[in-house]
């Protein structure tokens, strides 16, 4: 079997848990999508990266996105405060594809409600036709809520409150909470 279709079933399965192997990767990307509006990832506006390595931020890239006509109605402009002026002369998915795939690298990739993020991601990729979603996609949500039980309930600012203390978040701003999903998969590192 493919290493690709054996990585979907075991998502599946696991949903969306990291395996003991990949948390204890020293190196690991983080990832944050922002959407214009409910339909769909081919909306997405903005677009956050921080990479990790031995717990430590190493790197990180942020841009906003310029999402497709039909797809640019700013209904969420409320959430993030991205509105279609500001992506106005942003660049598309297309233009930035190339880079986020080579800034992932192949590493393993976590995000904050990681079935969100990854079909926002594989959204763009059917729309534009390009192929860069990472194969190992993984959901510090639900990792956390496997090795830190007994939270009031998992949603980023919980969890980050819990393990990364006197992080200051800007819930729905991509580098933000990008960078506490990087820190809480860092901080769950330092429980296994």
């Amino acid at each position: 079997m493919p290493p690709d279709v054996a990585y979907v079933r075991f998502r599946r399965r696991s949903g969306w848990v990291a395996p003991r192997d990949v948390l204890s990767c020293p190196s690991f990307v983080a990832v944050d999508f922002e959407t214009a509006n409910s339909l769909g990832g081919v909306s997405a506006c903005q677009l956050a990266l921080v990479k990790v390595d031995r717990g430590r931020v190493v790197d990180r890239a942020a841009t906003l996105i310029k999402p497709p006509a039909g797809f640019d109605e700013f209904e969420f402009t409320y959430l993030h405060g991205i509105s279609a002026r500001d992506v106005r002369n942003s660049p598309m998915w297309p233009d930035v594809a190339g880079f986020a795939s080579r800034f992932v690298n192949g590493l393993p990739v976590y995000a904050h409600n990681a079935s969100f993020d990854a079909k926002v991601w594989e959204d763009l990729d059917s729309f534009f036709g390009t192929q860069t979603a990472p194969n190992r996609f993984f959901c510090s949500y639900r990792t956390a809520r496997k090795l830190v039980p007994g939270l009031d309930n998992y949603k980023l600012p919980t969890v980050t409150n819990a393990l990364v203390p006197g992080y200051r978040l800007n819930h729905h701003e991509a580098e933000s909470d990008a960078e506490a999903c990087a820190l809480i998969v860092a901080a769950l590192q330092s429980l296994i």
